[in-house]
């Protein structure tokens, strides 16, 4: 037994720091409304649900922390290509 599994265009695109902002934007006031309530009642899934939230605050802070990565690179690039302008004009 096969199954075949499709890939959404949408979900290969890179997201960006806004991005990453607007997904725990979503999350942090889901959450929230949840747990502001003056009597708290678990609910059947909610420790499903917790897990794959805090699987989604790693994925986001992993994300985030390339994104950090890359943006690094690019200085670094941009900082050399300008290193090697000066000493070529001087």
């Amino acid at each position: 037994m096969t199954k075949e599994t499709t890939i959404d265009p949408d979900c290969l695109k890179k997201l960006n720091r806004d991005g990453l902002l607007s997904l725990s934007s979503e999350m942090i006031p889901d959450i929230y409304d949840r747990v502001k309530v003056q009597r708290f009642r678990e609910r059947e899934g909610d420790s499903t649900k917790l897990k794959y939230l805090r699987v989604l605050v790693i994925a986001i802070q992993a994300h985030n922390s390339i994104l950090k990565d890359e943006q690094l690179e690019d200085i670094e690039h941009r900082l050399a290509a300008l290193e090697e302008d000066d000493h070529t004009y001087n």
